[in-house]
């Protein structure tokens, strides 16, 4: 069985071609062709001996992602993009932000997700599995190629706020970060990559702990124990005051940016208790809250503020001394929006787009 050269480290990628006797500097070479570049096949690379091209092709594959379909929001700001993976009829979904000229990717980490968050379609599905290294880099090769053909810039921000808990398939997401921010890789600052967690703890101390330096995002959602128990499960063994707690060692010791997502629900969570206890929970804590519409859909239990609702929130939240901006929401149209990716079993085989 040929081996996925994208499920390799870059430590593992050198010890691959040393071990089909070619030098160590052949490693950073098939980055730049597989991920650079975003090649499939080993023929075109000229600057590589065709004996050494010939020995790698018998050994390894550099495949692609299968592209299923491609949904272009009607606004023109967001691409969601349908992937086939190994299993019958499973895909992963992921998505392309138009934002000015920034080109964001928001790629997903696992296969559903065991969370079970309340308001987010992929919870739905359950914990289906881990996504490979190969999938979750496979997802910005294909982003980028839709780019590449239309003649735009590549992605230049990338966050990890698909589908699946990241943190929770913390190698894979850890290893596929290492080749985004290689040189020889996608090569983005990992001042432009940011992961989002729905509070596990634990995770939240192994990313202060060992890296990779990127950014996180704690999705909060609401303000008090007793409502997130209700939409976030996860909240019963770590409380709310633990998460912001874990949050601000994080910000401490690692001086990266931190965000904290608020899922905005008219009458539930946007009246005065509330922007009080976020501003109790937050004091003195460097971050930003990014305010966010719940988003239509039949997981989303709750009632959908209007826009100047959501900025009423936010403003409010200013005038207590607390950075406050509210996320334009993209891709509602097309199921690409804050919690609306899932993917069901039996999806349609690939298609055109």
């Amino acid at each position: 069985m040929l081996r996925q050269l994208k499920d390799l480290t870059v430590s593992e990628l050198k010890g691959w071609t040393a071990a089909q006797g070619e030098p160590a500097f052949r490693a950073r070479q098939l980055m730049k062709w597989v991920y650079g570049r975003r090649l499939d096949s080993f023929e075109p690379m000229n600057d590589l001996p065709k004996a050494a091209r010939l020995r790698f092709a018998e050994a390894a594959t550099i495949r692609k992602l299968p592209l299923r379909r491609s949904l272009k929001s009607k606004k023109g700001d967001a691409v969601k993009f349908v992937f086939g993976l190994s299993e019958p009829g499973r895909s992963v979904e992921s998505v392309l932000l138009y934002d000015g000229k920034r080109r964001t990717a928001c790629l997903s980490s696992q296969l559903g997700c065991a969370l079970k968050c309340a308001i987010c379609a992929t919870g739905a599905m359950g914990f289906v599995r881990d996504l490979s290294q190969a999938e979750i880099l496979g997802q910005l090769i294909g982003i980028n190629d839709h780019l590449a053909a239309a003649g735009d810039t590549l992605v230049d921000h990338i966050v990890f706020m698909g589908m699946g808990e990241a943190l929770s398939n913390f190698e894979r997401f850890a290893s596929s970060c290492e080749i985004i921010m290689h040189e020889e890789g996608f090569g983005l600052s990992g001042r432009r990559i940011t992961v989002s967690t729905a509070g596990v703890v634990p995770s939240i101390e192994r990313l202060a702990a060992e890296g990779p330096a990127v950014g996180l995002a704690v999705s909060l959602t609401t303000f008090s124990n007793e409502h997130r128990d209700r939409l976030m499960p996860i909240n019963r063994k770590y409380p709310i005051e633990r998460v912001v707690e874990a949050a601000r060692n994080f910000a401490a010791g690692t001086r990266r940016a931190l965000t904290f997502e608020y899922v905005v629900m008219e009458g539930e969570n946007d009246g005065r208790t509330a922007v009080e206890a976020i501003c109790g929970l937050l004091r003195g804590l460097r971050c930003k809250v990014n305010c966010i519409p719940l988003n239509k859909g039949p997981y989303a239990r709750g009632r959908i503020s209007s826009p100047a609702a959501v900025r009423a929130f936010a403003d409010a939240l200013s005038r207590r001394g607390i950075v406050a901006t509210v996320r334009k929401s993209r891709g509602g149209d097309i199921g690409g929006a804050c919690g609306q990716l899932s993917s069901p079993a039996g999806d349609s085989p690939p298609q055109g787009v």
